[in-house]
């Protein structure tokens, strides 16, 4: 009996070190295989293009996995980018504007939440700016021939209803609650445009996208409204283009006035170089001014034509839909307003000027820039007079 417990521990001692002998050339084992035989992982750039909301949206990314699934990221950016659309669109009889719209009552009106959210950030931006940015300039926007219910008429007869519509205009008039979603109008004739804030929102949107499927390295563009994050490798920082604002054909590539890195980002721009229409040989911008009730830049009877014009604002923002509205509201107001309202606020905005053309030359083109931290790195003035042929 002496004999067998003294050999108890013996045996138990042995088949341990052979479970260790195990698991050790198990670990080694696996190690081999993980350093020479795995299967490789292959880091690459993939691209989502398409249209949405009546433009191009272009999605970028820099270091995808190989064996993920793109095809799901990009599903999942489309779905995202319709559902705004859906909500949002000025142009869809069932999005949630278009109704809002078509309804005579001041009740509370449901809506969804992304509605909501963008309706509110929209009010902020109008108190912000005393009205220069204002979502219910919608029957105005329609009245100089740029909404879904847009009407051919003569300048004199758009002047003379200016006034009417203006009656019918006015952040103050639209109330927004977020629990539960909706909106309501304190007149009949109220309406909303979200095309100054729409897009950015989309950009905003997609990104979140791309954070939840954790990739790192992006570009979102939609309409020209841009967020970044990450780079692009060995290549930098996502770089980004301004147009420089010259009038010509509209699907002329006039050059770029700047290239930015904007780092993790968004930038927004607005001007009329691209979207605009012509009455009685006078070009007027599709941005209308809601204090006013004409486009913004117009010339009105009596005024002295100017040396320079405002081409383009841009705006740089942490998030897409802040640029967007911002870039908007800034076009409005102009440089000297413009420039005061971003330095109040701390905003990054870059305003272009350009010179009115004589005797067949091109125009110059100016830059006023805010003082802000980021805009003292991104948008050092570049030396003038500045040329289209210049880089």
């Amino acid at each position: 009996m002496e004999r067998l417990e003294s050999e108890t521990p013996q045996a138990s001692s042995t088949l341990g070190e052979i479970v260790r002998y195990v698991v050790v050339l198990g670990l080694a084992g696996a190690i081999v295989w993980y350093y020479y035989f795995k299967p490789p992982v292959h880091y690459v750039d993939r691209t989502a293009e398409g249209e949405t909301m009546g433009t191009d949206y272009a999605v970028k990314v820099h270091g995808f996995l190989g064996y993920a699934d793109w095809n799901a990221v990009a599903d999942a950016v489309k779905q995202t980018l319709d559902a705004v659309d859906r909500a949002m669109s000025t142009f869809k009889p069932d999005s949630d504007v278009c109704r809002f719209n078509a309804t005579k009552s001041t009740d509370w009106f449901p809506v969804s939440r992304e509605t909501a959210e963008v309706v509110q950030l929209a009010l902020e931006i109008s108190t912000l700016s005393d009205g220069a940015f204002d979502i219910t300039v919608a029957p105005l926007v329609d009245l100089w021939g740029f909404g879904p219910n847009r009407e051919t008429l003569d300048l004199a007869t758009i002047e003379n209803r200016v006034a009417e519509i203006r009656h019918h205009v006015g952040f103050d008039k639209l109330d927004v609650c977020l629990e539960p979603p909706s909106l309501k109008k304190s007149i009949p004739e109220l309406s909303i445009d979200l095309s100054a804030i729409a897009k950015g929102y989309a950009v905003d949107q997609v990104a979140k996208v791309l954070d939840d499927h954790r990739i790192g390295n992006y570009m979102v563009e939609v309409g020209g409204e841009v967020r970044c994050k990450g780079n692009k490798g060995t290549r930098g920082d996502w770089t980004i283009g301004i147009e420089k604002p010259l009038p010509g054909q509209r699907d002329d590539f006039p050059g770029l006035q700047r290239k930015l890195q904007l780092g993790n980002r968004s930038l927004a721009t607005s001007g009329d170089s691209r979207n605009y229409r012509e009455l009685d040989g006078v070009q007027f911008s599709h941005i209308v001014d809601p204090r006013t009730g004409f486009p913004a830049e117009t010339i009105r009877p009596g005024e002295a034509t100017p040396t320079e014009r405002l081409g383009s604002a841009s705006v740089i923002d942490s998030t897409c839909a802040r640029a967007d509205a911002w870039a908007t509201t800034m076009f409005v107001l102009g440089e000297k307003e413009g420039l005061a309202l971003a330095e109040a606020q701390g905003l990054t905005v870059l305003f272009l000027l350009r010179s009115e053309a004589t005797n067949h030359e091109e125009p110059v083109i100016r830059e006023a820039a805010s003082d802000s931290e980021i805009g003292k790195i991104l948008f050092t003035p570049i030396p003038t007079p500045l040329t289209p042929s210049s880089p």
